[in-house]
């Protein structure tokens, strides 16, 4: 299991990544994963954004979860305490 600071680090580095990139990274579960960032989000740490599918259709057979990107808040900076 990834830790929260483990994973806030990693995102404030990176600036922004996908869901894929950190289940790749740290080999956790998505339901894990996802907690996390769901807490990083409410404490104002972290952003969530959907980028529009490459394939330009509406298949629907994808998820919208593939099409999130956490993107770390720049903000989070001055309030690093609260983070």
């Amino acid at each position: 299991m990834i830790s929260l600071l483990t994973l806030k680090k990693f995102i404030a580095e990176k600036k922004l990544v996908n869901l894929s990139l950190i289940l790749q990274t740290f080999g956790t579960k998505q339901e894990e994963t996802l907690a996390i960032l769901e807490l990083l989000i409410h404490k104002g740490c972290v952003k969530k954004c959907f980028k529009k599918p490459n394939c330009a259709t509406a298949c629907l057979k994808c998820t919208s979860e593939s099409f999130a990107l956490y993107q770390w808040v720049e903000s989070a900076k001055l309030a690093a305490i609260s983070c």
